[in-house]
């Protein structure tokens, strides 16, 4: 089941976002409806199939919402709503710049060259512990990925942005081990002997 987050548009044009309902009583009647409740910082991710059913009865209420995979992402689905962007797939050369120091010795992050702009960056959904969350944060640049790395640490932080391992290093490592291991069991074979015969 996927889900989206359900965005209000105030009255200024900013952003608001879905944060749960309330019974009101409208009408001569006071017949109860579910009302939304946004908020312009929390938001909370819902079922599509409840974005669904909710954006057509809140429309009729007069609040002005659209569906959107994304908390700052754009409109998806609805007829209200603009068609979904599509974004261009991007095929940077990646670096991975390792730290020291400070009790993260070979970790570090994934840094990549714009060959158009010429210079190396790091978006915030490059690093997993800033998907979630952090996702909004605007892309860093630098001339080198050591620069980049450093503007991390001094913009993000390092318990929001948590430095990870060198995916390529933990490869080679074991790829090693491995190679270590069957040198060991051929060093460890009796001349003349065939397995299974001990």
């Amino acid at each position: 089941m996927s889900t989206v987050y359900l965005v209000g548009l105030q009255s200024n044009g900013t952003r608001a976002w879905f944060v749960g309902t309330e019974t009101r009583l409208l009408g001569p009647y006071k017949t109860p409806v579910q009302w939304p409740l946004f908020d312009n910082e929390a938001s909370k991710l819902v079922s599509l199939e409840f974005a669904n059913d909710a954006l057509p009865r809140w429309k009729d209420l007069g609040f002005r919402c659209f569906i959107a995979a994304e908390k700052y992402g754009p409109p998806i689905g609805g007829s209200d709503s603009a068609p979904a962007l599509t974004e261009r797939p991007v095929d940077h050369r990646s670096q991975f710049a390792s730290l020291s120091g400070g009790g993260v010795d070979g970790k570090g992050y994934f840094i990549h060259f714009s060959p158009e702009r010429k210079k190396w960056y790091c978006r915030a959904i490059d690093i997993p512990s800033m998907v979630a969350e952090h996702r909004d944060r605007e892309t860093l640049w630098a001339d080198k990925p050591e620069d980049v790395a450093n503007k991390i640490l001094e913009l993000w932080g390092i318990n929001i942005a948590v430095p990870f391992d060198d995916p390529n290093a933990i490869a080679r490592a074991e790829a090693e081990r491995q190679q270590a291991q069957a040198a060991q069991q051929r060093n460890n074979r009796t001349p003349g002997m065939i397995p299974g015969d001990r």
